[in-house]
């Protein structure tokens, strides 16, 4: 069973953003930067950067194939994003069988298309919480690479949010212009396939998000009405290759394309640089999550839809995981409150038990010393 599809090289319809204004990533080999020098050059400063064998080690890197993922993990259940509210309920292995269809099928759209777009989104594994279905797969790389050392790593398991998603689609699959979530940095790792990038500093959101609606420019048919600056945004543009990694900054917006079938990996990670912007949104969601978990007596996985209030936040959100939790809003504030006080309880009466024992412990060596024998001169 064959389904190491590689595809066209180029997607076949013309829609592929590129921009004469714009300007190349810089790409690096591990061997030429260390660790320190990539966090101190890049990561401090927030400037993206592909590494071209960060991942050579890594085992995803050799064994994750779509035929890998068509084999072990076949008859696993997947949400596959289609465009439509429901999302497109399938296993995986026939999700990954029909990707030359999925391609072919929005390349004949695009064909029919004045402006040479397909019809709607090609169906994507996006942000698929692998970790909730596969826990063996955890194993497949480095959870705080020292290219990409991460804050979150040194919290309780209950405090570090779930940010880490694989992707799997056909070639067109697409994410569109957004900002990472919390504003955290990320790198994503290009398993199988590659993809088209493009990225814009965020000192030029401006030029490309409406503050208004919270829309961004679609890349494809830039609407000058509402974007009228868009020509002033200089983007940064490139191919990430099969086996390379890049490095997204916080706060950088971005926009991906598949130009293969293709597997990547992605994490978003609390970097020393962004530590202390995400520490009290680590706080918060901690706090939601505890209460969210004491209401439904389980552990939450990350793809419950509970998890979008603990990650977010926000009236909404809440008003959804107290309905899913079976319970109402204000019932739902009540009992995290009430969580929060538990905790703040136990932590205190923690530290009071660990004091108590510094102290025993010092008196028992004061005693010690009291009691030593003195030498006797000759």
């Amino acid at each position: 069973m064959a389904h190491e599809m590689a595809g066209e090289r180029v997607i076949q319809w013309t829609a592929i953003p590129s921009f004469p204004n714009a300007i190349a990533c810089e790409k690096k080999s591990v061997a030429d930067i260390t660790p320190d020098a990539f966090e101190r050059d890049y990561v401090h400063r927030a400037i993206p950067c592909v590494l071209t064998d960060v991942n050579a080690e890594w085992p995803c890197r050799a064994r994750w194939s779509l035929d890998f993922f068509a084999r072990e993990h076949g008859d696993l259940e997947v949400s596959v994003d289609d465009g439509s509210k429901e999302k497109m309920r399938t296993t995986m292995r026939e999700y990954i069988e029909r990707f030359e269809d999925f391609a072919r099928d929005a390349e004949a759209s695009a064909a029919r298309d004045p402006a040479g777009r397909p019809g709607g989104p090609v169906p994507y594994l996006r942000t698929w919480n692998f970790e909730d279905d596969a826990p063996e797969l955890s194993d497949g790389f480095p959870h705080d690479s020292p290219y990409f050392r991460d804050f979150f790593q040194t919290l309780k398991p209950t405090w570090r949010p779930p940010f880490t998603w694989l992707f799997l689609g056909p070639r067109g699959a697409a994410t569109r212009l957004h900002v990472d979530v919390w504003h955290t940095d990320a790198w994503l790792t290009m398993i199988r396939g590659s993809k088209k990038f493009v990225m814009f500093h965020p000192a030029h959101l401006p030029h490309i998000h409406d503050e208004a609606t919270g829309t961004y420019v679609d890349l494809h048919a830039p609407d000058l009405t509402k974007f009228p600056r868009f020509r002033d945004a200089t983007p940064i543009e490139f191919t990430l290759e099969e086996g390379e990694t890049v490095y997204i900054p916080r706060k950088w917006p971005h926009y991906a394309v598949s130009l293969d079938h293709g597997v990547s990996l992605t994490v978003n990670f609390a970097s020393a640089a962004n530590r202390r912007g995400v520490v009290d949104r680590c706080v918060a969601y901690a706090n939601r999550r505890d209460a969210c978990e004491h209401v439904l007596g389980r552990a939450l996985r990350a793809s419950d839809n509970a998890m979008k209030f603990c990650v977010h936040g926000g009236e909404v959100n809440k008003n959804l995981a107290a309905s899913i939790l079976g319970v109402d809003a204000e019932e739902l504030d009540r009992r995290m409150r009430a969580r929060r006080l538990e905790r703040l309880r136990a932590e205190a009466e923690e530290a009071e038990r660990a004091e108590e024992a510094e102290e025993e412990e010092e008196a028992v060596e004061e005693a010690g010393e009291s009691v030593a024998p003195r030498a006797v001169p000759a």
